[in-house]
């Protein structure tokens, strides 16, 4: 349970009745929802976003003065978008015109946040421009205020100082069941993942990419409405337009042919991205997104440009496991699959990953996971009381982890234990399955273990590590290795098989055998094999062989015998 003075504490931080924060927090996370609302009524307003596209016109006309310019640009905050105008024309063309000097620095300001993706901050007002309804700014300037806390250091020098006395650290507050995750049951690894998760990345080396893959229905969308957005910036993306290549990472404008359209991973630099059903996305998107993983920037050429796009943030995978798949009949490492010919790629770059068929486990998990759908319906936990307390934890912890993201603890006092911890990680069976190859370690894994650890002394708001920090680093480190050990054949995968092979296999035995094996006419497992549209997937196992070294499928005239007992391992 959170100790009452902490949720007293939080309050008075959140109101702006704490001797060292006089004003209250507010919600700065980038919006442009302000300016839209202003439509109809076109009152004055401001928002802030990133620009998206930008097309300069000269104009000379009787109405708008002889060379004056106009500049058409659009702001987005990551989900909604503004259209908008700045101009030095007459008033008599077109309301609120700048000086020839401030439309020169507004352009200045436009092209760079295009070519950055830094947030900007515009003020202005609708008004009718031909027969389309434009947002004419007064005003554009550097949003300067979304990453940054509006929480000072000795404010959270105060709340350390409460926690040390009330015997909790900052990281079990977030964690409480009570607090930040009470519209949701989680077991205490993901939570710490989540959380992990939450910090901003301001440098390529602290982004955090998880993998989640649980069975629907189990609540990843729940789990980021509810625990993950109150907190922090954070977009979803699915299926279907948000998921092209332009979408993601920006397209040549069909407005101005010299400009190319900022996509969705610049619009969210230094925040997150979630993937729902990533298992859907394109190949040349997901290609191109191997890369963004490791360097937090991507290079676009369209025509004759040639841009950098800065995209340093933290993803999120989240999906199911394959159709075919059921816990009954199939290894829990075999939910992977989801991840397709992706997967030895997506696994060396993801920080952690969980494939787990519920968020929780134990064996009260599913009456606590009934009980808490069952809160919810019933509204007894958002009730007047507990709301109050929940959305301020809400607010404090935004801010919190702005001014934790910041913090640079060094790793070198702790270095020999450190490296000691990961060596024995490294002996495992499963990391040598996992990461490997030919003997050598895979060296992004000793990286993201280190960044793990530095992760868990900023949730703790502490810029130096101490050994429980590394500690649990390790735990959780092992926690998630353990996805991916536990007989999961990560050499086939090396080798070119994956799990479509190996349940065509086991389909194959199940319809023209059993478990010891199954003899048919070649043509009748062909026409099989295209029935589950795997032709591609039969050709390639008749090229197999086993660990013995003889072939999975032998070839008998025109029958073939397919053996048994094959978990996916290949030479």
């Amino acid at each position: 349970m959170i100790p009452q003075s902490i949720h007293d504490f939080v309050k008075k931080v959140v109101e702006g009745k704490h001797p060292q924060q006089s004003e209250p927090i507010v919600d700065r996370q980038a919006n442009v929802l302000t300016v839209i609302e202003t439509l109809v009524s076109g009152n004055d307003s401001s928002g802030s976003g990133v620009i998206t596209k930008r097309e300069i016109k000269g104009v000379s006309t009787k109405d708008s003065g002889k060379d004056k310019t106009l500049i058409r640009f659009g702001v987005s905050d990551g989900e909604n978008a503004v259209q908008c105008v700045a101009h030095n024309c007459n008033d008599k063309y077109l309301l609120g015109k700048l000086s020839p000097t401030d439309l020169e620095k507004a352009d200045t300001i436009i092209r760079k946040s295009l070519a950055e993706g830094k947030p900007v901050k515009i003020k202005g007002c609708y008004t009718n421009f031909k027969s389309d309804r434009v947002f004419v700014i007064d005003e554009i300037a550097w949003e300067a205020n979304i990453h940054k806390s509006q929480i000072s250091p000795k404010v959270v020098q105060d709340f350390l100082a409460l926690c040390k006395k009330e015997k909790i650290t900052p990281l079990e507050v977030m964690l409480d069941n009570d607090g930040l995750w009470s519209e949701i049951y989680a077991d205490d690894d993901l939570k710490q993942a989540i959380m992990l998760y939450c910090l901003s990345p301001f440098e390529k080396e602290d982004m955090i990419h998880i993998g989640l893959i649980t069975n629907p229905g189990e609540g990843k969308n729940h789990l980021v409405d509810k625990v993950i957005a109150p907190l922090v910036r954070c977009r979803m993306a699915g299926t279907g337009k948000l998921s092209t290549f332009a979408a993601m990472f920006g397209a040549m404008s069909s407005d101005d042919l010299s400009s190319i359209e900022l996509g969705l991973l610049p619009k969210m630099n230094h925040d997150r991205i979630i993937f729902s059903e990533f298992q859907t996305l394109e190949e040349d998107v997901f290609g191109e997104m191997l890369n963004v993983m490791t360097d937090g920037h991507y290079n676009i050429q369209k025509g004759k440009m040639d841009v950098t796009r800065h995209a340093m943030l933290n993803m999120g995978f989240f999906g199911n496991p394959p159709n075919y798949w059921n816990e009954a009949d199939h290894k829990k490492e075999e939910m992977l699959a989801a991840f397709g010919k992706y997967t030895l790629p997506i696994i060396s770059r993801l920080t952690l990953i969980f494939a787990k068929p519920t968020l929780t486990s134990g064996a009260d998990a599913s009456s606590k996971i009934k009980e808490k759908i069952l809160q919810n319906m019933d509204k007894t936990v958002m009730t007047a009381g507990n709301k109050d307390k929940i959305n301020n934890l809400r607010s404090y912890f935004r801010e919190y982890l702005k001014y934790v993201s910041t913090l640079q603890p060094k790793l070198g006092v702790y270095s020999a234990m450190i490296e000691s911890l990961f060596q024995d990680i490294e002996q495992t069976e499963g990391f040598k399955q996992a990461f490997a190859k030919r003997g050598k370690t895979d060296y992004r894994k000793w990286a993201e273990f280190l960044n793990l650890i530095k992760g868990f002394a900023r949730l703790n708001g502490r810029g130096e590590i101490k050994i429980s920090d590394v500690t649990n680093a390790s735990d959780l480190f092992q926690e998630s290795l353990s996805t991916l050990a536990d007989n999961f054949s990560l050499q086939s995968l090396q080798n070119g098989v994956n799990y479509d092979h190996m349940e065509l296999h086991k389909k194959i035995l199940k319809t023209f055998g059993s478990a010891s094996g199954a003899t048919a006419k070649i043509k009748d497992l062909k026409r099989f094999a295209n029935s589950m549209k795997r032709v591609k997937e039969w050709n390639e196992l008749l090229k197999v062989k086993r660990p013995d070294g003889t072939l999975l499928i032998e070839i008998m005239g025109d029958e073939a015998f397919v053996k048994p007992n094959w978990d996916g391992e290949a030479q």
